[in-house]
């Protein structure tokens, strides 16, 4: 296993914010596979857990200050707590609560991520478990909408209805909105017209190995104008 990491960006400054770091298998088959598998297998906590210590051990190839994000379910954040890891106290930490966690597993999820010192984000907002009622009861600090949603928007009634709900519930806990799936400049401009704190997808960059990112930062910068901190 190793991690490439996406930049998260900062619509509002027009700044990088951070990273979400994204598990990569080196037999070629997709993170999901593997997960699910594990699932199947009963193993799904350990193997989640040796995902997070490994976040934690490539964390140092970002630059101070910076937000870094890793999705993990329910029981596996609370699990990751009673371990006390040290999390680098040079960035700001975020846990993405995986959309297919139960309501039953997630009760001590904002509990846990504030013991750690962590944002709790939930992941793919629309899809699964990630519904209005879970955005109401563990008020995370960021509502992440999913991208099939945000994707059909304009096309779909039926999707512009729900993304809307589940915006105006996150903005009605105070709650910061993150929106996946922008590749294109419409994607952009359509972002920013909802009003969406931060945003990430292919129009910024995909996921990048540690080794890549200072070019690649570097070309964001000019081709986008973004303002990267600490590249």
């Amino acid at each position: 296993m190793k991690f490439v990491f996406q930049p998260l960006i900062d619509l509002q400054r027009h700044a990088l914010a951070g990273f979400e770091a994204l598990a990569r298998f080196r037999d070629g088959r997709t993170a999901q596979a593997h997960f699910d598998e594990a699932r199947l297998a009963g193993g799904l906590i350990d193997l989640e857990l040796h995902a997070l210590n490994q976040v934690l051990a490539a964390s140092k190839a970002i630059p101070n200050g910076l937000l870094l994000t890793m999705n993990a379910s329910g029981p596996a954040i609370d699990a990751f707590a009673q371990q006390h890891p040290l999390l680098d106290p040079r960035l700001a930490w975020g846990l993405e609560l995986h959309e297919l966690s139960a309501p039953e597993q997630c009760g001590r999820a904002r509990i846990s991520a504030d013991e750690l010192g962590c944002l709790l984000l939930v992941d793919d907002a629309g899809i699964g478990y990630a519904t209005r009622e879970r955005i109401k009861m563990l008020k995370p600090h960021i509502v992440k909408l999913d991208r099939s949603l945000f994707t059909r928007y304009q096309s779909s009634s039926t999707a512009r209805e729900h993304a809307d709900l589940l915006m105006d519930a996150a903005r009605g806990i105070n709650a910061q909105t993150l929106v996946e799936g922008v590749e294109t400049a419409q994607h952009l401009a359509l972002a920013r017209d909802l009003g969406f704190d931060y945003a990430q997808g292919f129009y910024f960059s995909p996921g990048l190995d540690a080794q890549q990112l200072p070019k690649a930062m570097v070309r964001l910068r000019r081709r986008l104008g973004i303002d990267i901190p600490g590249f």
